[in-house]
């Protein structure tokens, strides 16, 4: 057999069975990745490093979906908003820094039902414009997250937020001292207990984020399940544009 040949066969070989093993690779520095990020995160708990002692009091950690997935004290969201009418200050959220230093995102849980009102709070106090959804609201049946938006001729009112769908360029009518537009986009298929094995969809995601904001100041909010996930996927599947928000504090 002619040399030349022979390399060229060898040359195809190899380069199908690295194409073949790519995504197994993949998959494992990835797994690799998402376990050295929470080894670290259970060892600055444990080693004093970042404390999480505010979201482990009892009358706050009946606002945690799971008793393990607490917000670092040092970067915790903390709430002001209707303080003044016996409202605490917690909510299970972090804020991160974008590449600049600002306070680009915010990661939260998926809300509970006793934990909707801290969620608008969040949403309406931070000026928050997106909110980008990696989960849905029921997982092999089970409740993975609480219906905080508005359906189609239903709105939905939590203390004095009232929250409309807005489609099709249609605007409700306004009786209020101020109101606010919010896009909600969702991720449909992010996996149960793992993470999408891509990271092109959403990277889309991200940036029609980003466009959906514009400009102007306000973090991203992103929730899963709950927030490591949010923080560290990256995925490939559906993406769902939710329709607008009309976000309304009444007087």
């Amino acid at each position: 057999m002619n040399p030349a040949s022979q390399h060229s066969d060898l040359a195809s070989f190899l380069f199908s069975l690295a194409s073949s093993l790519l995504p197994l690779l993949c998959l494992l520095a990835r797994g690799a990745f998402f376990q050295d990020i929470k080894a670290r995160s259970l060892a600055w708990k444990t080693g004093g490093v970042c404390s999480t002692k505010v979201g482990s009091r009892l009358g706050n950690a009946k606002k945690n979906r799971y008793k393990d997935v607490v917000p670092y004290d040092e970067t915790r969201v903390i709430l002001s908003l209707l303080q003044e009418e016996g409202h605490g200050d917690y909510i299970n959220a972090n804020f991160i820094r974008g590449t600049d230093g600002s306070q680009a995102y915010i990661a939260t849980q998926g809300p509970l039902p006793h934990t909707l009102l801290d969620f608008w709070r969040l949403v309406w106090e931070f000026g928050v414009k997106v909110i980008l959804m990696a989960c849905q609201e029921t997982e092999n049946g089970r409740k993975k997250c609480e219906r905080y938006w508005a359906q189609d001729q239903e709105p939905l009112q939590t203390g004095p937020f009232c929250i409309t769908l807005v489609s099709w360029g249609r605007d409700g009518n306004k009786v209020a001292s101020e109101s606010r537009s919010v896009h909600q986009l969702q991720y449909m298929s992010w996996p149960d207990h793992g993470v999408p094995s891509n990271p092109d969809h959403i990277l889309t995601m991200v940036e029609e984020a980003h466009r959906l904001r514009g400009a102007g100041p306000g973090p991203l909010c992103v929730h899963c399940r709950f927030r490591e996930q949010a923080l560290w996927g990256s995925g490939e599947g559906e993406m769902e544009k939710g329709g607008g928000q009309e976000l309304v504090s009444t007087p």
